[in-house]
């Protein structure tokens, strides 16, 4: 009976410690392009390698790297594209929501100002 005792906890951190995400060296880009900001479109490039494979691979796509790349097309004035990310980081991870939503209603106004000085 001990024995299955001493079980308990080393399953529930095994099981805990199974759940993993494709995060395939972002630490790495991410730290890169912070020290060399020229190294922006390296960085880009490995976002959208992380989603793509996480997408073809048919597993979660890590938290937060939806909104990072949308983020960089933002300041890439890539609005309409943009909310797409923002979107998809709202609906795999629900607790983003709340900032989700006001980068969309952000890029939402900025497609109104382009459209309004286009015209």
């Amino acid at each position: 009976m001990h024995k299955f005792l001493l079980l308990i906890p080393i399953l529930f951190l095994t099981g805990c410690a199974t759940q993993r995400y494709p995060w395939e060296g972002y630490d790495n880009s991410l730290y890169a392009y912070y020290k060399h900001p020229e190294y922006k479109q390296k960085y880009i490039e490995k976002l959208n390698h992380i989603i793509v494979d996480a997408e073809q691979r048919g597993v979660k796509v890590p938290p937060g790297i939806y909104a990072e790349y949308g983020y960089m097309l933002y300041e890439a004035k890539s609005y309409d594209k943009a909310i797409v990310y923002f979107e998809k980081e709202r609906g795999l991870w629900s607790e983003s929501a709340y900032f989700m939503e006001k980068m969309i209603r952000d890029c939402k106004t900025m497609l109104a100002n382009k459209l309004a000085k286009a015209n």
